[in-house]
């Protein structure tokens, strides 16, 4: 024991110091390893996400060669059923004739066609009328200014108003179809009737189809597959009859695009149109 205590504090000093220096040192390895540590786990994350995106890219890979497979399996069913059984006619229909289809979409026509409610008739009315006082009043005033002595200035000044007011009114409106309602009403009922019936003998003959296993046309299999999905037949029934009934109604006879390309205009046409995209896009996944 250094009894000086100035050299007793120095040696203490200085041993802190080696315990410092070691401790740094014991610091700096570890930074070392945890920078290592570190470097490593990223390489391993990086790995692995190499690893995941060329598993994700053969995934695809592989599910667009099932898609072809199933595709080519497909043709190939057709072309073995096509020599062994007879095939379905959806494209002729001669029990569905012309006045029928033209009562379907004179009743769609109906739908679209917004007709005027009785209150808007009876403003419409209102409306004409004020025109029409106006205009006997214009007429009135026309003929006074033609007339009037030179110092009638006043009377001059309230024809030429009723003038003015008269210009300001625009256009006469239209007098509403009283029958306008009713012969709409009438073409919704006999359209939907007409829908109804049409229907009836499309899927009657589709049903019978599946039933004795009749080859398909290529359009209706390349839109909702060769048959219905497990579980939802009454549904792929209800949307292939609407196929077969809008080929009827605009005219789509390609041999391989069931629905033809899509209606620019909005409406009815248009908007069935996308519903069965969809529906039968969603059969041809299942």
């Amino acid at each position: 024991m250094n009894i000086d205590p100035v050299k007793a504090v120095d040696d203490k000093v200085e041993r802190l110091k080696k315990d410092l220096n070691v401790l740094t040192a014991r610091l700096d390895d570890v930074e070392t390893t945890g920078a290592q540590q570190q470097l490593s786990a990223t390489n391993q994350v990086r790995d692995a996400n190499r690893r995941l995106t060329k598993t994700n890219e053969r995934v695809t890979e592989l599910a667009e060669s099932v898609h072809r497979l199933e595709r080519l399996l497909v043709a190939l069913n057709r072309k073995v059923r096509a020599g062994e059984t007879q095939k379905a006619d959806f494209d002729d229909w001669p029990e569905i004739g012309e006045s029928l289809i033209a009562t379907i979409l004179a009743g769609q026509e109906a739908y679209a066609r917004k007709a005027s409610t009785p209150q808007e008739a009876q403003q419409t009315r209102e409306v004409i009328a004020r025109y029409d006082a106006r205009l006997a009043e214009a007429i009135d005033a026309a003929e006074g200014l033609t007339n009037l002595p030179a110092n009638a200035e006043s009377l001059w000044r309230r024809k030429y108003a009723s003038w003015q007011a008269f210009t300001r009114l625009g256009q006469r409106p239209q007098a509403p179809d009283d029958d306008a309602h009713a012969k709409d009403a009438s073409a919704k009922t006999q359209g939907n009737e007409a829908v109804a019936q049409a229907r009836r003998q499309i899927r009657a003959r589709i049903e019978d189809a599946v039933a004795r296993d009749l080859l398909f046309p290529a359009w209706f299999e390349n839109v909702l597959g060769p048959a219905a999905p497990p579980g939802r037949a009454d549904d792929w029934l209800y949307t292939a009859t609407d196929v077969v009934l809008y080929r009827l109604l605009h005219g789509v006879d390609s041999p391989a695009d069931a629905l033809g390309p899509a209606p620019r205009e909005q409406g009815h046409r248009r908007t069935l149109h996308e519903r069965l995209v969809v529906e039968c896009a969603e059969y041809r996944k299942a």
